[in-house]
């Protein structure tokens, strides 16, 4: 089986934890497995590369989230055009939430959800009517089989297959080379802008142990010295937290790897014992997903935050040393542009070290999607440029406002010479001064071109 991720471009990359799990899976149910990740290649190569390796294997396995959808479809034409025979298998959040969209001409397969049983069932030859979770097309019929429940123990997985990827070829501030866990699956709340097509609401957690043992393998076996919890929502479990870093501790890990949190914490939820614990087992940079400066637009997304909390929290995450990245949204439909310029100058007034401010784009499968995302701005997903940050389907005297409120949000943020100070100190004190300059240089460059159509 060839496992592709498609191309995006981002100015980061990363090895890909969930295709990773994906590889352990076909890999321990018998099968051969290779890995392309186009993230980390140029088109040409990329399909130089399938051109190579596809014609050694049955199957080809495609990603998709929203941002990779446009090249994983024209990675699935490739394959149907040049290799007829084989078989193409779609997964990610994509294909789980639109998976009507995909039709025989570039699909045999699509897995829903979380893919680990489906694709161990699929490399053993399994009867394809018998295997729950997946989409399938039969003589040109679609039949879509029963979805099951999520994978609750989530220790009997085996660690994502991190033999498949060269970690030097992954660029991306911080210390190198990097990797990223996922220690947890799902998050309980209700978001409007979240998806939950993968791992739904129910919270499920991998044992401190567990977590540890991949740690200790990463550092251990491929030198890692960076590692990046993707959890939903890693703070949530806060005794399991403690846990976590008091066996970090305990093994020294903390002398041989950092730890960040970029997928965000919530602004919410603080215990000093925790973020003390963290701090000693080498935490040193969270995202905190505060998303809105204005109460009613919070409560309207469903993120049942109290803002009034969120000050206190993040000057007290300041005092512990951590570096503070804070994560705001502008352009739900329903917002002002009087609620955007509360959004911005809110942010402007918080503790934090580096600011994302994004245009709220409907992501498939969310509640914000099913209202919003079939209206003639966003109608067309594979038109739709994620790399603009303010993404083109949207009315011009829409798009403007947003891109004028997004670049006020980062120009008073940055104005601040105290933050500028302290934010250059603490990167020198981490060793990151150096590795981080490109992060500047975007966020520069976010600030130039926001609104610029």
């Amino acid at each position: 089986m060839l496992l592709v991720v498609p191309q995006y471009k981002l100015w980061f990359s990363f090895p890909h934890p969930g295709i990773l799990y994906i590889a352990s899976a076909a890999r321990a149910a018998g099968g051969n497995v290779e890995l392309l990740d186009g993230g980390v290649m140029s088109k040409r190569q990329l399909f130089r590369k399938l051109s190579e390796k596809a014609a050694h294997h049955d199957s080809v396995a495609i990603t998709a989230s929203v941002a990779h959808i446009a090249s994983a479809v024209e990675i699935a034409k490739f394959i149907r055009g040049n290799f007829p025979a084989i078989r193409i298998i779609w997964g990610g959040p994509y294909p789980s939430s639109q998976h009507t969209s995909l039709g025989p001409d570039i699909a045999d397969i699509i897995v829903l959800g979380e893919g680990e049983t489906q694709i161990s069932r699929i490399c053993k030859g399994e009867k394809l009517s018998e295997i729950p979770s997946i989409v399938y097309f039969e003589d040109g019929i679609r039949r879509e089989n029963t979805r099951q429940g999520y994978i609750e123990d989530l220790d009997k997985l085996p660690f994502p297959a991190h033999d498949l990827v060269d970690f030097s070829t992954y660029q991306h501030p911080g210390l190198k080379p990097a990797a990223q866990i996922i220690s947890s699956r799902g998050c309980p709340y209700q978001c409007i802008n979240c998806t939950k097509s993968i791992h739904g609401n129910g919270y499920r957690e991998r044992s401190p142990e567990n977590v540890v043992d991949e740690i200790s393998m990463l550092v251990h076996k491929y030198n890692v010295r960076e590692i990046h919890f993707w959890d939903d929502n890693l703070t949530l479990d806060v005794e399991r937290v403690k846990k976590i870093c008091s066996l970090i501790l305990s093994k020294d890990l903390h002398r041989k790897v950092r730890f960040a949190v970029p997928a965000g914490i919530r602004a919410d939820i603080y215990d000093e014992e925790m973020f003390c614990l963290m701090k000693r087992a080498g935490f040193y940079l969270f995202a905190v997903a505060v998303e809105s400066g204005e109460q009613r637009t919070i409560d309207k997304i469903g993120k049942r935050l109290d803002l009034a909390k969120v000050p206190g929290n993040l000057a007290k995450l300041e005092h512990h040393g951590f570096r503070l990245m804070l994560y705001f949204m502008m352009g739900f439909p329903f917002e002002t542009e009087d609620d955007m310029d509360k959004t911005a100058n809110f942010a402007t007034t918080l503790p934090g070290h580096h600011l994302n401010c994004f245009a709220v784009v409907p992501l498939p499968g969310s509640k914000l999607f099913e209202d919003w995302g079939s209206t003639p701005e966003f109608k067309d997903y594979l038109a739709v440029n994620y790399d603009n940050p303010i993404p083109q389907a949207r009315s011009p005297a829409r798009a403007r406002a947003l891109g004028r409120m997004i670049r006020k949000a980062y120009l008073k943020f940055y104005a601040s010479p105290r933050r500028l100070f302290n934010t250059f100190l603490l990167m020198a004190k981490e060793g990151s001064l150096f590795s981080d300059a490109i992060f500047a240089v975007k966020t520069l460059f976010k600030i130039l071109s926001c609104g610029h159509k």
